[in-house]
């Protein structure tokens, strides 16, 4: 009896040991969050700078920086079509003081081969932006519409270069209207859009996908002409260019920007910089800064946010195979 006595003591004691530590790890990822961010936090923007991806993330820490009374740096590493960047913040601590800005390129390069690691090695905290392209060529091109594009890829299949950063979703773009339109292109790899972009207007490829707001730009230096839309609707900012849609090509693309953090870094910090980020979503001033860059704000908060990956990857996936990227 005594025994008995004593081994379910040993198991009571156990089990308020346990609720103990849970206790105490949860009163330690509170007073993590309470105490966040008593020092800088940085932003890796896997690019160069100068980028939209780069722009938008040094926004997004303007506004950050008031909403957390704490310095943020944006640290631009470059490489790999995001994997370099990506790594280094894979590998970083997850006390909350090293972020990622990220987009599809995530899911791009793993599902291609091109990286060992996806969207859930990171923790999702916000989903940001969304940002359509422009199809571009070169103002010299016999082109004047998609639609011309694509009757002479029919008559020259696998001819017409299309530039793209390999493992981004700016391969991903010629993929969706490849198999849209049933054609082939010539796919060239350039790392970054900034390198694309001198490509184009160098005359070096014959399409490139560019944001509506450079387009613009370019369109009026006469650097560029501009073929197609890839948003549902046609831009507030270039009314007057068709979507691929109105061109009869079957296809969206879009580049949907948000912020991650290392894996296992404390639920209690990951919500303080997603309600942030909300802030940063709702402030008019980021709003105005988005418009006038062509982008649609599209916050979506941590849980909604990871449902969102995991059916972008899904989808991915799928046009990846229909493209014949990816092996079914």
């Amino acid at each position: 009896m005594k025994r008995i006595m004593r081994v379910w003591l040993i198991c009571l004691m156990t089990v308020v040991g346990l609720s103990a530590c849970g206790m105490d790890s949860q009163s330690d990822g509170d007073a993590q969050a309470n105490n966040y961010p008593n020092e800088s936090i940085q932003i890796v923007v896997p690019w160069d700078a100068g980028g939209d991806t780069d722009a938008i993330n040094r926004l997004i820490a303007e506004e950050l920086e008031k909403i957390l009374d704490a310095d943020i740096v944006v640290k631009n590493v470059a490489g790999g079509s995001g994997v370099v960047g990506a790594q280094q913040v894979l590998n970083a601590n997850n006390d909350g003081y090293t972020l990622l800005s990220i987009h599809d390129s995530v899911a791009m390069s793993q599902l291609t081969g091109q990286s060992d690691f996806g969207y859930f090695d990171f923790e999702p905290i916000s989903l940001m932006t969304s940002t359509y392209d422009a199809v571009a060529t070169h103002p010299d091109s016999p082109w004047d519409s998609m639609e011309e594009v694509v009757k002479a890829a029919k008559e020259n299949p696998g001819e017409i270069s299309y530039a793209a950063s390999i493992g981004s979703t700016s391969q991903l773009e010629p993929a969706l209207i490849e198999t849209a339109a049933d054609i082939d292109f010539n796919i060239v790899g350039y790392d970054g859009t900034a390198k694309r972009m001198k490509a184009v207007v160098g005359n070096d490829v014959d399409l490139g996908g560019v944001s509506v707001i450079a387009g613009k730009d370019y369109l009026e230096n006469d650097q560029m002409k501009l073929l197609g839309y890839t948003g549902e609707e046609r831009s507030e900012v270039l009314p007057e260019l068709p979507t691929l849609k109105e061109q009869g090509i079957d296809a969206v693309s879009a580049t949907n920007r948000g912020l991650v953090a290392p894996r296992d870094t404390p639920d209690e910090i990951i919500q303080k910089l997603s309600d942030a980020l909300e802030e940063v979503a709702n402030s008019e001033s980021f709003k105005t800064k988005m418009a006038e860059m062509g982008t649609k704000v599209n916050y979506k908060g941590t849980e909604e946010y990871a449902a969102f990956l995991e059916k972008n990857e899904e989808d991915m996936k799928n046009s990846l195979e229909k493209s014949g990227l990816l092996e079914e």
